[in-house]
């Protein structure tokens, strides 16, 4: 029913880094259910301006179900599929339950463009672009990609991939991850320093996610970006409403979410919708939470003068 486009790819990254699935063969019909989820703040233009419509394009999935947590720290868009799930499991064979010694299936390994597509989406979802600096003092001016997933082939796979086919110093390593209320487990990171491999990562393979956009555009027009800002501090500042991170930048205007997603489209390919789109798909998603869990979405813009636009 389904075959391997460039769109299945950049979904099964993006499966492998935040997303679930769960079969269960009970009852008349059976449970087939896939879920992604990510911050609700941090992840929120990129669940609804890249994952949404990569998933609707990969298999034409339309109007997920929505939850968020009583915290709104965390939302999940809830997909409800036979198809899919049995060819996410049977095809490209992705564990049901637990993501447990995960691999990149094969047919998307043995080809470079579609891994180019697959890392964009790994990075988006379980990865970090920083920025550090060199000495104790100074400014942060080195960008930084890692990568974390629990010990798996995955993260192997895809440094054979950035060392061979794009020719990026790809470093591995373990770690021992400490999870508050259920003990530790092994990690493992990928992670690429040098500015001319980062500049080959953005031209290959790209960003997707706003927040590590917003983060290489800070960068890009200040020389450094400072870690724990929010992705409402950054926008805040791109969109020339404050100079400083030490600035309470409260929302952004929706003229001016509008215009910095252009910005990102332009410069980046991302997000897959426009600003507007992106806009009206935010005030849609927080209705629908508030009328069922009495909770909304944590706003970026002020969602009252959004219904202005």
């Amino acid at each position: 029913m389904f075959h391997l486009s460039p769109d299945v790819a950049a979904e099964t990254g993006i499966h492998i880094g935040d997303g679930g699935l769960s079969i269960k063969r009970v009852g008349p019909h059976g449970s087939y259910q896939y879920e992604v989820t990510g911050h609700a703040l941090e992840d929120q233009l990129y669940l609804i301006g890249t994952v949404m419509p990569t998933i609707s394009a990969a298999y034409d999935l339309q109007r997920p179900g929505y939850y968020i947590n009583p915290e709104q720290t965390w939302i999940s868009l809830r997909y409800q599929s036979k198809a899919v799930a049995l060819f996410k499991h049977e095809t490209l064979g992705l564990p049901n339950g637990r993501k447990t010694d995960l691999s990149i299936p094969a047919l998307i390994r043995q080809d470079s463009q579609l891994m180019r597509q697959f890392a964009t989406e790994l990075l988006a979802t379980d990865g970090v672009l920083g920025f550090y600096n060199a000495r104790k003092c100074g400014l942060r001016k080195y960008p930084r990609i890692q990568i974390k997933l629990k010990a798996c082939p995955v993260i192997e796979q895809l440094a054979n991939f950035l060392r061979v086919e794009l020719g990026i110093h790809a470093t591995c390593r373990n770690n021992l991850g400490i999870h508050k209320g259920w003990g530790t487990s092994l990690q493992q990171i990928i992670q690429v320093n040098r500015s001319e491999d980062i500049d080959t990562w953005r031209r290959e393979i790209g960003f997707s996610n706003p927040s590590h956009i917003s983060r290489m555009m800070v960068f890009e027009l200040q020389g450094e970006c400072l870690p724990r800002t929010s992705i409402v501090d950054r926008l805040s500042m791109l969109s020339g409403r404050f100079s400083r991170f030490d600035t309470a930048p409260g929302h952004l205007r929706p003229q001016d979410l509008i215009f910095l997603v252009g910005d990102m489209r332009k410069h980046f390919g991302f997000p897959r919708l426009e600003g507007k789109e992106v806009l009206n798909a935010m005030i849609q998603i927080s209705k629908r939470l508030e009328f069922r869990l009495g909770r909304g979405l944590p706003p970026i813009v002020n969602l009252r003068a959004a219904g202005e636009i």
